[in-house]
């Protein structure tokens, strides 16, 4: 609902009004926010709010709005046939998304740096840096990390516990996986993304 406690026009607008009147996605106008284009500030509850002059300066503006960008997903797995399996899910699950592939924690983390994913989903257990290590890494020194998380191995909960846990934000899937399980749990965690 637009805030209308200025006589003058709205005070402020949802990301799902801003969304509407420029024809975009909800989690494209939050992107927009975190890089600056638009400016927004988050209520007690945790929504976003974007500042009606902002908002109003790119609904006049003459030239293109920044462009849509698609929901990004990266697979982090050493293991060939498992990234397939992934990716194939990933793409009956959410066929509009971009989709991108790293072999290792240290390729996962350059990437990230030069672009976070909305969505990553890492193997546990690989060479060179394990998930553990790439997640501490993306956790404490990522500007930007993926908004949703999942972290993917055929150890069990309690093994990944005595290696030091997951971070509290991360969905763990286990090995082999569930295809309806996964997809639907994917499905679910970028459908909340339009409310955060």
């Amino acid at each position: 609902m637009t805030d209308t406690t200025s006589p003058d026009g709205p005070a402020s607008y949802s990301t799902a009004e801003v969304a509407r009147r420029l024809g975009v996605s909800i989690p494209t106008v939050q992107r927009w926010v975190d890089l600056g284009h638009l400016k927004a500030w988050k209520t007690i509850g945790g929504h976003r709010r974007i500042e009606a002059d902002s908002a109003e300066r790119m609904f006049r503006s003459q030239g293109p709005a920044p462009a849509r960008a698609p929901l990004s997903v990266m697979v982090v797995d050493d293991n060939p046939d498992d990234r397939d399996v992934l990716s194939a899910l990933i793409e009956t699950a959410l066929p509009d998304a971009k989709l991108s592939v790293a072999e290792n924690g240290f390729q996962a983390l350059v990437a990230i740096g030069q672009a976070a994913p909305d969505v990553l989903i890492t193997d546990i257990v690989m060479p060179h840096m394990n998930g553990f290590e790439m997640l501490r890494e993306v956790s404490t020194r990522c500007a930007v990390r993926p908004r949703v998380i999942f972290a993917v191995s055929s150890q069990t909960p309690q093994q990944i516990s005595q290696l030091g846990g997951l971070p509290i934000d991360v969905n763990f899937v286990s090995k082999p996986i569930d295809p309806a399980s996964f997809m639907d749990a994917l499905k679910a965690a970028v459908a909340a993304l339009d409310t955060a």
